[in-house]
């Protein structure tokens, strides 16, 4: 069965001094875009992390959120600028003396008020020691996302599954409908030859040769052929696994194109309003098909 591109997961994993959460979110996409949400010592590996999401998901727009508390292992120093404190204090000990003002500059001072005097200081951290802490608690991630969306694709499919097979019973009356309107039409040409020539012997060989035309003119068999091939094939699609979005709405598009040859071709009433409800079970599945892989 096909995925839903809709799905939600999240995780929480305790290691041994950090900690490490991830939320995703994910809704239908052309393609598979994946939008990510990292710490800072985490940016080189957002293309490791992108790839194996990908790899999972296949398609949709995706919301990846990592969050990843190093505590004491977290690669940030500080140090000391000792040249611009050093500046400090000469100013603000020219400033006491020359305007007379009381006051100490020690350690409690620079400290509370001079804070860009101690700077921070990144340190690089090994991207496979980081990698080692992710890799886990991602490949749970992905698999609950998969789980859910493929629970969400089982319901999507059972609901389409049940809207082709009434369009394919629809296309069957369309069929009955076709054959007989074909004979009511050729019987009703008969009639209004008859009625022209008034009661004058009828040419048979012309008679048939124009119930001949007619009933080409009228008949949809080949689009009725069509669109019962390109129902099986979407039948059979939509029973398969993989990346199959894309090719039921290609189908899609097909059969509603060989209904409404059906309907123009007719200019039956009946056939017109039986396309037309096809058409709009039509519009509904391809809605849902678009939520899928």
């Amino acid at each position: 069965m096909p995925r839903s591109m809709t799905t939600y997961a999240s995780v929480r994993k305790y290691g041994d001094g950090w900690f490490c959460s991830m939320e995703l979110r994910s809704v239908n996409g052309r393609y598979c875009d994946v939008s990510l949400r990292v710490p800072r010592w985490l940016v080189p590996l957002e293309d490791r992390i992108r790839k194996t999401v990908q790899a999972r998901l296949l398609r949709g727009r995706i919301d990846l959120n990592i969050m990843l508390d190093l505590g004491e292992m977290a690669p940030v120093d500080f140090e000391p600028d000792v040249g611009l404190a050093k500046a400090y204090i000469r100013t603000c000990e020219q400033l006491s003396g020359d305007a007379g003002l009381s006051g100490k500059v020690d350690l409690p001072f620079v400290l509370a008020n001079l804070k860009d005097v101690i700077r921070p200081r990144e340190r690089d951290m090994d991207a496979d020691v980081l990698w080692g802490m992710i890799c886990s608690p991602l490949d749970e991630l992905l698999d609950m996302a998969n789980s859910m969306s493929e629970r969400e694709g089982e319901n999507l499919a059972a609901d389409i599954m049940k809207r082709i097979s009434g369009i394919s019973a629809m296309l069957a009356g369309v069929g009955e409908r076709a054959d007989q309107h074909t004979v009511r039409a050729q019987e009703a040409l008969i009639e209004r030859l008859g009625k022209l020539l008034e009661g004058q012997a009828l040419d048979q060989a012309r008679v048939a040769q124009e119930a001949a035309i007619l009933a080409d003119r009228l008949d949809i068999t080949e689009e009725r052929v069509r669109a019962d091939s390109h129902v099986n094939q979407f039948r059979a699609l939509l029973k398969s696994s993989g990346l199959v979005g894309r090719k039921l709405d290609f189908l899609l598009q097909e059969i509603f194109r060989e209904v409404n040859t059906m309907g123009v071709k007719s200019a039956d009433a009946k056939i017109s309003s039986i396309v037309v409800d096809i058409k709009a079970e039509l519009e509904k599945i391809r809605e849902q098909v678009q939520n899928l892989v």
